[in-house]
């Protein structure tokens, strides 16, 4: 991950805005996106979560193991199709849209 310029996302919670994580992020020199607070709507990545956990516990899976838990995770990650995350990246206008529209309030992607 040497030689890019990250930025980190995170949402106002409480272990993304601790004094330990402001700290590290300070002396890594990461750049923080602003973000509005109550705005998951905001993030793709939340789909993305909802779509692998329903991937992981489908026809009511249970786990004995963290290792089998760990291969259904990641099962389900490279299994994801590029299509969705195409159209969850191309649905990013409309959530800003949408998202400015209800004055920063949670939608229901």
């Amino acid at each position: 991950m040497e030689g890019r310029n990250w930025e980190y996302q995170y949402f106002k919670v409480p272990i993304h805005t601790s004094n330990a994580t402001k700290n590290y992020s300070n002396s890594k020199n990461v750049t923080v996106l602003e973000w509005p607070p109550m705005s998951p709507d905001l993030n793709p990545i939340e789909n993305v979560w909802g779509i692998m956990s329903r991937k992981v516990y489908e026809n009511g899976g249970q786990f004995y193991s963290v290792k089998a838990l760990k291969r259904a995770i990641e099962s389900a990650w490279y299994n994801l199709e590029p299509e969705i995350l195409q159209t969850l990246i191309m649905s990013m206008k409309n959530r800003v849209y949408d998202v400015i529209l209800k004055n920063g309030k949670t939608l229901n992607y």
